[in-house]
């Protein structure tokens, strides 16, 4: 369908079951064959809860949540959080 797709968004958050894993701004998702990349600035993150399975990627948007599983996500720095995503809606 596409090559690739870039979504970008003001708020959004990892969350893991009900605890909220991370809080970020001004993310970025980048879709690449066979990949989904997310980079965030961050404004609180706990690591033991971002290390958990089963989190995810969830932001606000018109009609509903954009959702994601997280496959792997680490800090690059104090501020700033990279993550692989699964397919969306998962």
């Amino acid at each position: 369908m596409f090559e690739s797709l870039t979504l970008r968004g003001g708020e959004g958050a990892i969350v893991w079951g009900y605890f909220t894993a991370a809080s970020l701004t001004s993310w970025t998702i980048q879709q690449t064959p066979g990949a989904w990349i997310l980079s965030a600035v961050v404004k609180s993150a706990d690591t033991f809860k971002l290390q958990q399975r089963s989190v995810r990627f969830t932001a606000p948007r018109k009609g509903g949540d954009l959702c994601f599983p997280v496959v792997s996500c680490q800090m690059t720095d104090a501020t700033h959080l990279t993550a692989t995503l699964g397919q969306p809606g998962g």
